[in-house]
């Protein structure tokens, strides 16, 4: 497909479908860099604002993904992360077939806040476990997730997490404790300066945000996390009721 300056549709748009093309073709597969917007330039002889707005037309449909300091990349295929799932991180990795990986980037024991604690419905200022995380699929960062998990119940839990260790393992392991059931708030808000140099996306870009509180068999919250990922990363589904 050559580009026709003389029908009326666009250069940019007529870029942008010759690039989609190359990507469904496997020209480009996911997770791999596109040219930059030079060799781009060259390969199809326009200018660069055309090529930068063909780009930005893919970035926004999902196709690529823009990642700061690195350049663009064709979008990896996205997870498709069942709503009412109650595995934890590494299990809904496993499921996929993917190699799941977490970096605690802070572990702290702090005073729960009146929003923490009546969640976890504890008293206000009891002590919880703040952990902040970031969480990655075949080595690429998928969520951020900031935890609270309540210390009266687990003693000590800051000392037992482990780096390499699912975090639900751990609860199991240490205080025989199983999560059955959750619920979750949804919205989508854009990407921070902080958010998107974590995620490696825009600032701006849209990202799921998602509270979740995590309960047992008896029905008592175990954990609340707020967690966020890009929204052309993730598919989240609800499966009707029997």
């Amino acid at each position: 497909m050559n580009l026709n300056p003389s029908t009326p549709q666009p250069l940019y748009m007529q870029i942008r479908q010759m690039l989609k093309n190359d990507i469904q073709q496997g020209k480009y597969q996911p997770d791999e860099q596109i040219p930059t917007e030079a060799e781009l330039c060259d390969i199809y002889n326009v200018s660069r604002i055309t090529i930068r707005k063909a780009i930005e037309e893919l970035v926004k449909e999902g196709t690529l993904t823009r990642v700061p300091r690195r350049g663009t990349f064709v979008t990896t295929n996205k997870f498709h992360n069942e709503l009412l799932s109650v595995s934890g991180f590494s299990e809904f990795s496993h499921q996929l077939g993917m190699i799941p990986n977490s970096r605690i980037l802070r572990s702290d024991v702090i005073p729960a806040s009146e929003e923490v604690a009546g969640h976890l419905l504890i008293d206000v200022g009891s002590p919880v476990l703040e952990l902040e995380r970031l969480m990655y699929v075949n080595d690429h960062p998928l969520f951020y997730d900031i935890a609270h998990f309540p210390l009266i119940r687990f003693p000590d839990l800051e000392k037992k997490i482990a780096m390499d260790e699912s975090t639900y393992k751990t609860l199991s392991k240490e205080y025989q404790t199983e999560i059955i059931s959750n619920d979750k708030i949804i919205d989508v808000i854009g990407a921070t300066t902080d958010y998107a140099k974590l995620l490696e996306c825009d600032v701006g870009a849209n990202l799921f945000r998602i509270l979740k509180i995590a309960f047992d068999a008896n029905d008592e919250p175990v954990h609340l996390s707020t967690f966020m990922c890009e929204t052309n990363k993730v598919n989240l589904t609800i499966h009707r009721a029997k």
